[in-house]
């Protein structure tokens, strides 16, 4: 019950703070880089797929942790095995999307939305990081935790690229 608790209020936090945006760029329909990249679907996980089946309140037909916004909410959840199961899909889209040529590091904190606005104008510069803001000042720590597996995938594959 806590657990879908959390999922409602971490939805409400997302459309309340993207109600809060009146910067005009963010027409419905035209939706930044950062955005689409924070929702795209990736329906070739299978990563942790067994988790699923122990747990069948997890099978849903709305949610099927196959996306980063999706994937960092299931790190919400205190059982390890299904914690592991987030980590192993977060790191597989970092993977995915760093093969794609869209690498993404996600950040947080005070106007960090502008932030990420800012340093996406320009997707040529260091190695094509799209960054994506997850949340301003106060984040719960399965949100901060899954960021940094992302990141960290990320940093990992992208030194792995420049010592080559």
């Amino acid at each position: 019950m806590a657990h879908k608790l959390a999922f409602i209020l971490f939805f409400c936090f997302c459309f309340h703070a993207k109600s809060q945006n009146n910067d005009n760029s963010n027409v419905v329909g035209n939706p930044s880089v950062s955005e689409q990249l924070f929702v795209k679907y990736f329906p070739n996980l299978n990563q942790g797929s067994e988790v699923f089946e122990k747990y069948p309140a997890l099978k849903s037909e709305t949610i099927k942790f196959c996306s980063l916004l999706e994937c960092m909410l299931l790190n919400a959840y205190k059982e390890n095995d299904i914690k592991l199961a987030a980590e192993q899909r977060l790191i597989g889209i970092a993977t995915q999307l760093y093969n794609e040529g869209t690498p993404v590091y996600l950040i947080m904190g005070m106007d960090s939305y502008l932030t990420a606005q800012e340093k996406n104008q320009n997707l040529e510069d260091d190695n094509h990081i799209v960054y994506i803001s997850y949340g301003e000042c106060t984040n719960p720590p399965y949100l901060r935790e899954a960021a940094e597996i992302v990141n960290k995938q990320t940093h990992s594959l992208i030194n792995k690229t420049v010592s080559k």
